[in-house]
């Protein structure tokens, strides 16, 4: 009972099921070392808070005025004056509020990426899955979800001890069915691991996961003894669970009916193959292609400037589909398990209208990811991309667009392969970005500086032969040292030079801009295609 009652400090825990896609490579190592972390952080902090309660706070105090809130006494009954006491409790309030906002956050997270989940495997109609016409989000389910919030703060009114029962009992049941459907998995996927719940006894052929099932059997008991010492929330959780079970099942009929017309249809458009993972030879392409990622049905501008500066005889041109999944995306579901959902039939339908308005082919391809510029980036490695075009976003500019796209190329394991991004908006015109190591383009005042330099110290016979980049190279270990122990004061200058710049200064410095033009028409297989004005770099 009394491991029942501090399942609340379990939540760090199911935090890192928000943030599993998240995590550094290796994900299993690190997501082992941040739960080491937070059990011991938890133990700490909650045991140490507990002790210095019973040693600071009088006995009747802390069993009638603070039991609920052992901080807050704590922060009345330390030394000192009586003013700062106070503020030291009002700094406890800011912080207490500010965490469980960061928790409200966690919840909104998980409980989209649940709604997601059941939406993506037919259990909801793809009614609650059509983007924003703005924004592209999933916006009826971040609604729907924000509409349940509310409810269960008015339906509670604002009770903490009821709001907390009801999360634990939320926490020990979700926790305890997902150790059930991991112990399913089992005994029914027989694919590879990375890593299993020790111990493991082999009998015969049979492999028995000992460790699992004791996991599973601990989260049952304390299950069923949260079941029968909070009632509210049990009574609540069970009412809510019914609920839910109920408009889940209606829909789900009302989905399959509506699936299996649409299955159908699908066959006379598409043939689905599922692969496990991406290359060149699953897709049926050649090396040093174009890809173009395509979200709206209605506006496919990116595909249509693509296709008409592209010739498909030396390029192939890959049509890409992210399709986001939310915490605990179906990873190991079955492909019949994987529905192909309305709105990406849309897309692809509208992409293979456009391709056969231009006469060329193109191919198809649907990606699940929690996130759509590691999916590019992965994507354009895996088919070996010479180019990657994408409309410009509603949500951020086009320079913010390639610095994602940077940070996820950053992030890729090595080897890892160099392309070019660009930025179509509806008027047509574009914007160029190089993703991965590349030289700069020096303007003609840093090319006459070097060379001026280099004429000035070849005048020392020691250095007769002295090349260009020997001074850029020479400049540039300089700076990097120089950097190591000066950082402040060299930031510092290069925001002074940087904001002493005029603007047609600093264009000429970064390139011409690219709107004006337009990028050579056929790509060529296998090279990278240099844009002839590149605008910023990555």
């Amino acid at each position: 009972m009394a491991f029942g009652h501090s399942i609340l400090a379990m939540s760090g825990e199911e935090s890192l099921a928000q943030v599993n896609r998240e995590i550094e490579h290796p994900k299993l190592k690190n997501l082992k070392r941040a739960a080491i972390v937070i059990a011991i952080y938890s133990l700490i902090f909650t045991g140490g808070a507990t002790l210095l309660a019973s040693m600071l706070i009088p006995t009747w105090q802390r069993t009638h005025i603070y039991q609920d809130n052992l901080i807050a006494g704590l922060a009345m009954y330390m030394v000192g004056p009586m003013f700062w006491r106070i503020a030291f409790r009002i700094f406890v309030v800011i912080v207490g509020f500010l965490i469980l906002s960061g928790a409200i956050n966690t919840s909104m997270i998980g409980s989209t990426g649940v709604l997601m989940r059941v939406a993506e495997d037919g259990v909801l109609t793809d009614w609650f899955r059509k983007p924003h016409r703005k924004f592209g989000t999933s916006h009826r389910i971040v609604n729907l979800v924000f509409v349940l919030q509310m409810f269960t703060i008015i339906a509670t009114r604002g009770n903490i001890i009821t709001l907390g029962e009801a999360y634990a009992f939320g926490v020990i049941w979700s926790f305890t069915f997902n150790s059930l459907a991991m112990l399913v998995l089992r005994w029914k996927y027989h694919g590879e691991r990375g890593w299993k719940v020790p111990p493991n006894l082999r009998i015969g052929k049979v492999e028995v996961p000992f460790g699992l099932i004791s996991v599973f059997f601990v989260l049952l008991s304390t299950a069923i003894v949260n079941l029968f010492t909070k009632s509210v929330a049990t009574v609540s959780g069970i009412v809510f669970a019914a609920v839910f079970f109920v408009i889940f099942s209606i829909s789900e009929r009302q989905n399959l009916r509506k699936h299996a017309l649409t299955a159908r249809q699908m066959k006379d458009h598409f043939q689905l193959e599922h692969q496990d993972t991406i290359s060149r030879e699953s897709v049926a392409i050649r090396s040093g292609g174009v890809m173009v990622t395509m979200r709206d049905a209605a506006n496919p501008f990116a595909l249509k400037w693509a296709l008409s500066r592209t010739s498909t005889e030396d390029a192939d041109v890959v049509v890409l589909s992210v399709r986001i999944m939310g915490v605990g995306g179906p990873e190991f579901l079955s492909a019949e398990d994987q529905s192909f959902s309305e709105h990406e039939q849309m897309v692809f339908t509208k992409a293979i209208s456009v391709a056969e308005s231009f006469g060329k082919k193109v191919s198809l391809l649907v990606v699940p990811a929690g996130d759509v510029f590691a999916a590019l980036v992965q994507g354009a490695n895996s088919l070996e991309i010479d180019s990657v075009v994408a409309g410009v976003s509603t949500k951020m500019t086009a320079e913010d667009q390639a610095y994602h796209m940077g940070q996820a190329w950053e992030a890729l394991p090595e080897p890892k392969r160099q392309f070019n991004f660009y930025v179509i908006d509806p008027s047509g015109e574009s914007k160029v970005f190089y993703i991965g190591p590349h030289a700069p383009n020096l303007s003609p005042d840093d090319v006459q500086l070097v060379h001026r330099l280099w004429l000035n110290m070849r005048r020392d016979p020691s250095v007769q032969d002295l090349h260009h980049s020997d001074i850029i190279t020479y400049a540039l270990t300089r700076l990097a040292g120089q950097y190591a122990r000066e950082k402040q004061e060299i930031i510092r200058d290069l925001r002074n030079y940087r904001a002493a710049e005029s603007p047609v200064t600093r264009r000429l410095g970064g390139g011409p801009n690219l709107n004006s033009s337009i990028p050579p028409a056929k790509p060529v297989a296998g090279q990278p295609r240099p844009p002839s004005k590149p605008q910023r770099y990555i």
